[in-house]
């Protein structure tokens, strides 16, 4: 059967295996520490590598060569001392338009580093021949930071002068510059590698995963390459609602990427979603901040007219104003993946439901797809059954995770179809536990 996008994953930390589909909602399960959150942040970089594999590439560079700005910055300030104030002011206003605001190409197909270094190569070669021994130590501090900066101190630098130095400079920058392009136009697999080596710090990881998508690897290790994928263009990863509008992430980067998204401007969405999100759940609705001058980024309107700053208000409502905000900014659409770990934590049981029936309607009219992680048999349950009721259940997936029987620590697993009878039997181990613990003679 061809499925829109699969992963398979063996041997990744808890994870002995797993092949896990996701074509519509996909719901995992099992206790604490089999791997569920592993699957979530895996699919989900994986993902997002995809989407944004220029943009990675194109950051990476542009930190490399951060310290090449501010050199340029330090030589264009430099012929302030050098060269009349109105070739000094218009050399400054090129800087601005071009290095400052644009580190992509200009309007002529070159980089704007690569043309301010031509600009200073002009410059520096007609700074006429003074004898003036300040202009010579000025000359002299030039030539050394460019030096230092481009790593000539042991070359022989006594007869280059500032218009040759700055030409290696710019060889330099355009290595870099074509070895960026080279990967954006490969795609290679290191790029992904990296950055998961980034999230899973604290323990290096196997490479014995893959992604599909109709069937064909997206990572190609044949051909070292990561493919685009086509069938998501959004993806979000919610493993709390406690950090919308936080500024400290720390090195957890799906919390910076949601609020990011979260930030996008709002719109005013009249659908019957919106109103069950507004007058069934939230008895109000979510907006961005219209005071620039306020510290919220986003606040609750309760139906009587008061205004609430978002991130006093109680967690469960943010599980849900969440939703709401990513439906109303656009960001939920047919090629968008939500991954939601626990949806249920914080929520009254009757709030669980309608959770689920959120996910639910979001599937089905918009087809946004899901994969949750879950072990409340509310919420399991709740999904399943509005699915039949909605006749969505052909695209609904229950996998549970099962201990390999060599090892305690390791878990596989199993795909279950739309049968959660086994997944209500290892909840039974709670009721047992009860009956241990609660035992009275």
């Amino acid at each position: 059967m061809e499925h829109t996008i699969e992963i398979d994953i063996k041997k990744f930390r808890a994870i002995k295996s797993a092949n896990i589909v996701i074509n519509g909602i996909t719901v995992i399960t099992g206790e604490n520490g089999c791997g569920k959150s592993s699957i979530s942040k895996l699919f989900y970089h994986i993902i997002k590598t995809s989407i944004n594999f220029d943009v990675i590439v194109d950051e990476k560079i542009d930190n490399e060569l951060y310290s090449i700005f501010r050199l340029l910055d330090t030589l264009s300030r430099e012929l302030s001392y050098l060269i009349k104030k109105e070739d000094y002011l218009k050399i400054r206003r090129i800087f601005r338009e071009g290095l400052y605001n644009n580190k992509q190409l200009n309007l002529f197909g070159e980089n704007p580093i690569i043309t301010s270094i031509d600009l200073l190569i002009d410059y520096y070669k007609n700074i006429p021949d003074l004898k003036s021994s300040k202009i010579d130590f000025r000359i002299k501090r030039v030539k050394r930071i460019l030096e230092e900066e481009i790593n000539l101190k042991t070359e022989n630098t006594k007869d280059l002068s500032i218009p040759n130095l700055l030409k290696k400079l710019k060889s330099f920058v355009a290595n870099r510059l074509d070895k960026s392009n080279t990967l954006k136009e490969e795609r290679p697999l290191n790029v992904l590698y990296n950055v998961l080596n980034e999230v899973f710090y604290d323990n290096p990881i196997s490479k014995s995963y893959n992604l599909k998508e109709y069937d064909v690897p997206i990572l190609d290790k044949e051909k070292n390459k990561l493919s685009p994928i086509h069938s998501i263009q959004n993806i979000a990863y919610i493993d709390t609602p406690v950090i919308v509008g936080i500024d400290t992430f720390a090195e957890r980067t799906h919390w910076e990427d949601l609020n990011n998204i979260l930030n996008n401007k709002i719109k005013n969405k009249k659908t019957s979603i919106n109103k069950i999100l507004e007058n069934n759940i939230l008895r109000g609705k979510v907006s961005n901040s219209e005071d620039e001058l306020s510290d919220k980024s986003f606040v609750y309107i309760r139906e009587d007219g008061s205004e609430f700053d978002l991130l006093e208000c109680a967690t469960g409502l943010k599980s849900f104003a969440i939703i709401q905000i990513l439906y109303k900014n656009g960001f939920l659409n047919d090629k968008t993946v939500l991954i939601i770990d626990e949806p249920e934590a914080h929520l009254h049981p009757q709030w669980v439901v309608e959770y689920a029936r959120l996910i639910v309607l979001l599937n089905k009219e918009i087809g946004v797809k899901f994969l949750i992680a879950s072990h409340h048999p509310d919420m399991i349950s709740a999904i399943k059954y509005i699915s039949m009721k909605e006749k969505t259940e052909k695209n609904l997936n229950f996998y549970l995770a099962e201990k390999d029987l060599k090892s305690s620590f390791m878990y596989n697993f199993k795909h279950k179809g739309l049968d959660i009878e086994d997944i209500f039997s290892s909840f039974n181990i709670a009721f047992e536990r009860m009956d241990l613990y609660g035992k009275t003679e």
